[in-house]
């Protein structure tokens, strides 16, 4: 049956207002939407709504332009520099976290239950060791150490790319018939390989190619939304020559965010303009909204009413978590035993599934692999417990801490000193302008009960040249991510003054929590 425009525009307009709704309503309580979404997908399914035909026409036209944005969005939210300096305790964590989650749940499900290994792995992919990005925001405002919110940032962009990539092998492997036999693995192993190799050659290339055309026209009008037909053009010509679609979007976000840490004597000289990188950055914030929308609600909308009423399903389920829950202690006794034991609690609780996993679940649904109908189910109760997990966890060991008089005390005395200096000399027109917009971004990012709490320290009126430093802990960590998003934008006066700035929100932060 073909599907209606009016139809699909009435679905379309309907799933958008949901999530408008959901983060309107529970950002103000600190409760993960992905809960609300879901929820809202099984009521509409439940009360006949929207017609499913339409919604799960959808499906496969969002499956794989969701994919694509996704990866993009890893590839522009890594900084190796930063991944390499800092990221090795996330990495590994995740690395132990991800490996163990997924042999054991394989294990489990194969030896008893009796799963097809092919469904098993599907299954551990699915839900191996993801935590979202969903809950980092809220943290932020509960955690006045930026160090673990940032820490737990990088495991969430880590651990989402492995599981995309490791899902896609599984799933090409599965389309080829190859057995998870030595022979059967060394077919899916070189058919990777291959794909890789095209992949990474072609996002390399077609990224140098890309920010060569954004220092030519990259100021132009919606330039970020070509950005964005570039990458999912990529993605399918990449693929059609045989290449690795995911890759190859990986590499070009991966080129775009990091050409400026190459050294110059490579003489390439083609750094992405730190404009045009915020613009992209906060076009893909807006597509990212719908598509977590789209695919939370299209979990729960997918899950028949006789599925939640099956002991089965929730006994499996709660297995799963167990599984996560052993996993996700073991890997962060092991790895950040040196931390302080509150520290480790909450790193331990931070286990929130969000879309990636919607997102692999759904894509099994679309390309109709066999046992997809079960792992569906169980994806969403998985994701479900544990955000009420990660919330419960943010609540218990952890509180927020308000009030922060930064100037007052005498560890900050040199830095304080330091930036009130840097006052003099500076364009005050222009450092007003950029203290704006380093507000502006920050409200943004911050959840709505802290955004009026945001308020950038600057110098004081009065013709007074020193800095006001009293600032919200809650709203510390947003200011200092938007200090980040805007400082490669900057002159390098007002750049040095932020910098100043930066360094000491986040030395008395960490000053706070030893």
């Amino acid at each position: 049956m073909a599907l209606s425009p009016e139809t699909f525009l009435l679905v379309l307009s309907s799933i958008i207002f949901i999530g408008f709704v959901g983060n309107l309503l529970l950002n103000k309580k600190g409760i993960p939407q992905t809960l609300f979404l879901i929820a809202a997908g099984i009521a509409t399914r439940a009360f006949a709504v929207l017609p499913t035909s339409t919604v799960n026409a959808m499906l496969p036209l969002l499956s794989q332009v969701t994919l694509a944005m996704v990866v993009f969005d890893i590839g522009m939210s890594m900084k190796v520099r930063e991944v390499i300096s800092e990221g090795r305790s996330a990495i590994t964590r995740s690395s132990i976290y991800m490996l163990l989650s997924i042999l054991v749940t394989a294990f489990l499900f194969t030896s008893i239950l009796h799963w097809s290994l092919y469904q098993s792995l599907f299954l551990g992919s699915v839900i191996g060791g993801e935590i979202s990005m969903i809950i980092v925001p809220y943290m932020g405002r509960r955690i006045s150490q930026q160090g673990l919110v940032s820490n737990l940032s990088m495991e969430s962009v880590y651990d989402s790319l492995v599981l995309i990539i490791l899902f896609t092998v599984l799933l090409n492997g599965y389309n080829q018939n190859a057995p998870l036999d030595y022979s059967g693995l060394s077919l899916i192993s070189s058919s990777f390989f291959q794909q890789l190799s095209i992949g990474l050659v072609g996002g390399v290339l077609l990224g140098f190619a890309w920010v060569r055309v954004t220092k030519a026209v990259g100021q132009s009008d919606y330039f970020y939304v070509a950005t964005v037909g570039y990458v999912i053009l990529a993605y399918v010509l990449i693929g059609d020559i045989g290449g690795s679609g995911v890759i190859t979007v990986l590499a070009i976000g991966l080129v775009m965010k990091n050409l400026t840490d190459l050294p110059a004597s490579l003489g390439l000289g083609v750094a992405m303009p730190a404009v045009s990188l915020n613009y992209i950055s906060a076009f893909q914030t807006e597509i990212s909204f719908f598509l977590r929308t789209f695919f939370l609600f299209f979990l729960g909308f997918s899950l028949p009413l006789g599925v939640l009423t099956s002991p089965q399903v929730y006994i499996e389920s709660l297995a799963v978590v167990g599984v996560l829950v052993g996993t996700r202690v073991l890997s962060t006794e092991a790895v950040d035993w040196k931390k302080s034991a509150k520290d480790r609690r909450i790193i331990e609780s931070m286990m929130a599934q969000g879309l990636t996993p919607a997102l692999l679940a759904t894509t099994l649904i679309a390309d109709s692999v066999a046992g997809s109908s079960q792992i569906l189910p169980i994806a969403a109760l998985v994701i479900i417990v544990t955000n009420v997990i990660s919330a419960g966890g943010a609540r218990l060991f952890s509180s927020p801490s308000e009030g922060l008089d930064l100037g007052s005390l005498a560890t900050m005395g040199p830095l304080v000193k330091e930036l009130s200096g840097m006052v003099d000399g500076l364009d005050q027109n222009q450092l007003e302008n950029w203290v704006e917009k380093v507000e502006g971004d920050a409200k943004e990012a911050a959840p709505a009960d802290v955004r009026g709490r945001v308020s950038v320290p600057r110098p004081s009126r009065g013709g007074e040249k020193r800095v006001e430093l009293k600032v919200s802990a809650s709203a510390v960590p947003f200011i200092i991510e938007a200090i980040r998003k805007n400082k490669d934008s900057m002159p390098q006066g007002t750049r040095s003054y932020f910098e100043a700035l930066e360094e000491v929100l986040a030395k008395e932060l960490g000053s706070r929590n030893p």
